[in-house]
C-alpha cells in the first residue's frame, strides 16, 4: 500500500525537521522545501497527496505558493494546509480561503489535533468534498487584500524592529555599565583586524595595574616568558583572520611585579558583508584558581600516598600475623630449654644467640608495621635530646672524616611521648641519607632540636597541623639536592634513587610511617647542588610520669590460677601450654573457640582467666570473648595478636578484655601481663 505522500513548505529548520518527524512517525511519506519556489519546483515533478506550508517565506511565500498551485491545472486540486504562527488574523484566514486554502492551523497545535485536522482533510479529498474552483475570476480583489494584509504585516515588523533597536540601546548602555562596574577579576576590551585596541574597560587597571593607555602601548612587553606565551602570536594572528579561538590562558607581568594568570575569551564580529570588523573578549583574573588547583593535587598526591601506605599497612599485617605466629613456638621453646640449660654453658649460650636472632627478626616486624599502626605499648615519655644524642654516637662511628656533624639542641627540650628505639631509627636512617648525599664530595651533617610553638592551626606539607607546643628535629646536609619531582615520591615504600643492592626503598617511608603514628609531621625542603632539610615536628606531652628505671630487673611472677589457652596454632598450643605450667599455673588447651565453648562448659566456667588469640578460623577472639564473658561476667581476658591494630585492641578492650598483646610474646611479658590482669 502507497503512503500518502505530503510535502511541507517551511523556512524555519526547527520547524521543519520536527513536522517531517511527526508526520513520518505518523505513517506518511514525506518531502520538505525551505521555502516556496522549491516546494513548488517539487510539486510540478511529483505531485504530492497533501501541501502544508508556512506563509512568510523568503523568495516565494505561503499565498505566492498557494496561488502558483490552484493556477495550475494538474496542482489545483491538492489539498492546502497553512501552519502558520504570525498570519493569524480574520483578514488572513478570509484571504487564505479566497485564493484556495483548505486548512488554516495556527502554531502551536497539539500533536493529536493538529493529525486529526490532516487526516479529515485527506478523507474529504477522497470524498471529493473539497472545493477547487480555479479562483481567477477575483483575481483583482484578492492582490487587493494580499496587499493589505503583507501591508500590516511589514508596518508591524518595521515597528518590531524599532522596538527591537531601542532595546538594543537600553541593553548595551547596561552592558556597558556592567562592564565598568566589574573591577576586580575581570576587564573586557577589543580590538581591530590589525590588532589595535580600540577599548578597554577601566578595570584593567584593578586587575593589572596599568591604565588603559598602558596596557595599550605596552602588551606585548608585559607578558612573562612561560611556555603558555608561546603560541600568543599565532592565537591572536588566526584572530585577525576571524578563526574562533578556545579560550587560552596568558601569563602577564602586574605593575607592581607579581605574575598574574588571565584566562582569555575572544568572540570575533562580522559585519553585513561577513567580514570581520572587530574581535571583543574579556579577560578574567585565574590567578588564585589556578594558585588553588596546585595546592589542591599535591594535597592529592599526599592523600594518594597515604593511601599507598596504608594498603601496604594493611599486606604487611597479614604478613607480620603469619611470622609472629613461626616466631613465637622458636622463643617459647628456647626459653623453656634454656631453663634446664645451667649446667651446659655451651648450649646455653647458642640459645641465647637464637633469641638474639629471634629479638631482631621482631623488631624487623614491627619496622614493617610502622607502614600500619604501631602499638603504643612500647611508647613512654621521653627526653628526645637523650635519645639523638645516643643515637650520633653511633652515627659518629659510622661516617668518614670527610663530614662534619655539627649539632645545636636546646638544654631544657620540652618532653615528647614516643617509643625512644623508633626516635633512635628515625635519626639512624635521616643521618645516612646525608651522609650518602655527601659520600663523594663531603660536607657537613648540621642536626639542630628546639621547642617549637604553632600559635595556630598550620598547614605543613599540606597536612594540617594542631596548634600547640612541639619538639622540632632537623637534620640538614650540603648535599647534591633532591629533585623537584622525586621530592614527591620520597615517602612512598621501595621508592629509591640508589643503585640496586644499595638501597630498599623502606627508609624514608618507616620514618614517615613513625612519626605520623606519634602525631607528628615530616616536612622536606631541597634545592639542587645546595642540599637538603627534613624537618620533623614531636607534639610536646605535657604528663610528665612514665620514665623508665633502666636497668631494674624485675622477677619473673607466676601463680597457681586456673587457665583457658586457645589459639589454632597447635605448635604455639603447646609450646605457650608448657610456660604457662612453668610458672604454676593449670592450664587448659583448647585450638577453637568451639572447642574452648565446650571446654568451658564442661567445667562450668571454672577458669581464672581467657588467654585467646585473637585471629582464628570460624570464631575469633573477640567472638569467643564475648560468649564466654556473657557466661561469666568476672571472667578475666587478655587477648594476643600477630597483627598490629588500635582498632582491635580498642574493641577488645570495649568488650571488656583486660590485656592486648602482641605476638611474639616473651615468657616473662606474658607472665607480667597476666599477673597484672588477675591481681
Amino acid at each position: 500500500m502507497n503512503k500518502t505522500r505530503v510535502l511541507i513548505a517551511e523556512d524555519n529548520e526547527n520547524s521543519r525537521v520536527l513536522l517531517e518527524s511527526l508526520l513520518d512517525a505518523s505513517g506518511y511519506s514525506v518531502v520538505s522545501a525551505e521555502n516556496g519556489r522549491i516546494a513548488l519546483e517539487l510539486a510540478k515533478k511529483d505531485k504530492p497527496d497533501l501541501i502544508i506550508s508556512d506563509i512568510m517565506m523568503p523568495e516565494m511565500d505561503g499565498y505566492a505558493l498557494c496561488k502558483a498551485m490552484k493556477a495550475d491545472s494538474n496542482l489545483r486540486d491538492i489539498p492546502f494546509v497553512f501552519y502558520t504562527a504570525t498570519f493569524t488574523s480574520p483578514e488572513d484566514k478570509t484571504l487564505a480561503e479566497n485564493i484556495g486554502v483548505s486548512k488554516f492551523i495556527i502554531k502551536p497545535a497539539e500533536v493529536d489535533l493538529f493529525l486529526k485536522e490532516i487526516e479529515d482533510l485527506l478523507n474529504q479529498q477522497k470524498l471529493n468534498d473539497l472545493s477547487v474552483e480555479n479562483p481567477e475570476f477575483m483575481e483583482m480583489e484578492i492582490e487587493k487584500e494580499y496587499s493589505g494584509v503583507l501591508f500590516k504585516k511589514l508596518e508591524k515588523k518595521v515597528n518590531e524592529l524599532e522596538l527591537e533597536k531601542n532595546r538594543l540601546k537600553l541593553s548595551e548602555s547596561k552592558y556597558r555599565c556592567l562592564i565598568e562596574a566589574l573591577r576586580d577579576d575581570y576587564f573586557f576590551f577589543s580590538h581591530t583586524p590589525d590588532m589595535m585596541f580600540d577599548y578597554l574597560s577601566p578595570s584593567v587597571e584593578n586587575v593589572l595595574g596599568y591604565s588603559e593607555s598602558e596596557f595599550r602601548n605596552s602588551f606585548i612587553n608585559i607578558l612573562t616568558n612561560n611556555s603558555i606565551n608561546k603560541n600568543i602570536m599565532s592565537i591572536l594572528e588566526n584572530s585577525m583572520f576571524g578563526e574562533k579561538q578556545e579560550p587560552f590562558e596568558v601569563e602577564i607581568f602586574h605593575k607592581n611585579g607579581t605574575i598574574r594568570r588571565l584566562e582569555i575569551t575572544e568572540q570575533p564580529i562580522f559585519n553585513e558583508d561577513n567580514r570581520l570588523e572587530v574581535v571583543e573578549g574579556i579577560a578574567h583574573d585565574i590567578t588564585e584558581r589556578v594558585r588553588s588547583h596546585i595546592q589542591l593535587a599535591k594535597a592529592l598526591n599526599g592523600i594518594q600516598h597515604s593511601e599507598k601506605v596504608k594498603a601496604l599497612g594493611t599486606l604487611a599485617g597479614g604478613i607480620a600475623h603469619d611470622f609472629n605466629n613461626i616466631l613465637t613456638p622458636i622463643i617459647g621453646f628456647s626459653e623453656i630449654t634454656l631453663m634446664d640449660l645451667d649446667d651446659r654453658p655451651v648450649l646455653k649460650q647458642n640459645l641465647k644467640e637464637v633469641l638474639a636472632a629471634t629479638a631482631r627478626a621482631k623488631e624487623l616486624v614491627n619496622q614493617i608495621l610502622t607502614f600500619s599502626r604501631p602499638a603504643e605499648d612500647s611508647r613512654k615519655v621521653i627526653n628526645p635530646q637523650k635519645v639523638i644524642s645516643e643515637a650520633l654516637k653511633l652515627i659518629r662511628a659510622s661516617v668518614p672524616s670527610t663530614i662534619k656533624i655539627d649539632v645545636e639542641m636546646c638544654e631544657n627540650c620540652k618532653r615528647i611521648y614516643a617509643n625512644q628505639t623508633q626516635i633512635h631509627q628515625i635519626m639512624i636512617n635521616l643521618c645516612t641519607n646525608a651522609y650518602h648525599a655527601m659520600k663523594d664530595t663531603g660536607g657537613t651533617i648540621r642536626i639542630n632540636v628546639d621547642d617549637h610553638y604553632f600559635d595556630r592551626d598550620t598547614v605543613v606539607r599540606y597536612v594540617k597541623i594542631k596548634k600547640g607546643e612541639y619538639v622540632r628535629i632537623e637534620v640538614k646536609d650540603t648535599g647534591i639536592g633532591i629533585e623537584e619531582n622525586t621530592l614527591t615520591k620520597i615517602f612512598d615504600p621501595y621508592f629509591t634513587t640508589k643503585p640496586k643492592g644499595e638501597g630498599t626503598g623502606l627508609g624514608l617511608s618507616v620514618v614517615h610511617g613513625i612519626v605520623t603514628s606519634h602525631g607528628g609531621l615530616i616536612d622536606v625542603d631541597s634545592e639542587i647542588g645546595k642540599g637538603t632539610v627534613f624537618t620533623i615536628y614531636f607534639p610536646v606531652h605535657d604528663r610528665i610520669k612514665g620514665f623508665n628505671d633502666f636497668g631494674r630487673i624485675e622477677p619473673v611472677l607466676g601463680g597457681n590460677e586456673k587457665i583457658l589457652f586457645v589459639d589454632d596454632e597447635e605448635v604455639i598450643g603447646r609450646i605457650v601450654k608448657k610456660q604457662l605450667e612453668s610458672l604454676g599455673y593449670k592450664v587448659v588447651y583448647a585450638h577453637s573457640g568451639d572447642e574452648a565453648i565446650h571446654v568451658f562448659d564442661d567445667s562450668v566456667g571454672n577458669f581464672d582467666l581467657l588467654l585467646t588469640d585473637f585471629s582464628m578460623p570460624d570464631m575469633t577472639g573477640l567472638e569467643l570473648s564475648k560468649e564466654l564473658i556473657s557466661k561469666k561476667p568476672e571472667l578475666n581476658v587478655i587477648m594476643c595478636s600477630g597483627i598490629s591494630s588500635d582498632d582491635i585492641g580498642e574493641k577488645a578492650k570495649a568488650l571488656g578484655v583486660k590485656e592486648y598483646l602482641m605476638k611474639p610474646v616473651r615468657r616473662k611479658e606474658l607472665a607480667k601481663a597476666i599477673r597484672k590482669t588477675l591481681d
